[in-house]
């Protein structure tokens, strides 16, 4: 088969995204490009069965809005992003309040 008679790469509508935490776990999602990151955020959550509102989402440094897409990203197959744990300000579970 010559080159001429290969068909032309065209792009598919579904792209593999992993979702990493800080714990170095690796979740996999595929996803259409022109959907809401909502949706992978939501079964991300439930799949590590926490609330959505206890992780923030970033790729390349930049947090993602739930409504953003793929697209509007520019993210592509086999791309990474960090989930990570929100945090409250000034307060740790890991450390017992101590009064005196």
């Amino acid at each position: 088969m010559s080159a001429s008679d290969k068909k032309p790469l065209v792009p598919s509508s579904h792209i593999s995204i992993k979702i990493k935490s800080q714990d170095d776990i690796c979740v996999y999602f595929r996803i259409k490009r022109d959907v809401e990151l909502r949706t992978m955020m939501h079964a991300y959550s439930a799949k590590v069965g926490q609330q959505m509102s206890c992780f923030r989402f970033h790729f390349d440094g930049i947090r993602i809005k739930p409504n953003q897409t793929p697209n509007e990203l520019e993210l592509e197959d086999g791309d990474e992003i960090d989930a990570l744990v929100e945090q409250t300000a000034g307060f740790s579970h890991s450390h017992p309040i101590v009064t005196t």
